[in-house]
């Protein structure tokens, strides 16, 4: 399941669209995320874990994160690493691992740094909708207040 997201500033109107979780072509997207870990896409940490660990698992899931330099924001899939608690070694990425299969069943084994488009800066997850309650989300350009709109959205 996704969702989607429109924030506005209070003060200049700025505007950011987070679509975030997955959808139905979500066993799609896992299989091309897994391919291009094995290419190398994701850098060679992660090919080479993958190349160790045939049971590995990563998330896919989308989540919004803001540059800890510059405050711009950006939607990324996760890209962490996971090994099963009680694993075999056997390769289980032909289907996909949905993150409460990754709760009950795996173990963070490594985590992936995003760096900002924009700066290079290191992005961090931010929980948009608790951060938002809280008025921690400012924006990128004035460093006001970001506010929920009315447009959000839910798709499978």
């Amino acid at each position: 399941m996704g969702s989607g997201f429109l924030i506005r500033c209070k003060k200049c109107s700025y505007e950011y669209r987070a679509l975030l979780g997955f959808g139905m072509m979500f066993p799609k997207v896992y299989q091309e995320t897994v391919y291009a870990i094995k290419e190398g896409k994701f850098g060679e940490d992660h090919r080479a874990f993958f190349a160790a660990h045939p049971d590995a698992a990563v998330n896919c899931e989308a989540y919004m994160a803001v540059c800890k330099e510059c405050g711009e924001f950006d939607t990324v899939k996760s890209l962490s690493l996971f090994l099963p608690k009680h694993g075999d070694g056997k390769d289980i990425n032909t289907g996909c691992l949905l993150s409460e299969d990754l709760k009950a069943d795996y173990r963070l084994a490594k985590k992936y740094d995003h760096k900002c488009s924009y700066c290079g800066g290191v992005l961090e997850p931010v929980d948009l909708i608790n951060e938002l309650s809280k008025k921690a989300v400012r924006c990128p350009k004035c460093k006001d207040e970001m506010q929920l709109t009315d447009a959000v959205i839910v798709w499978d």
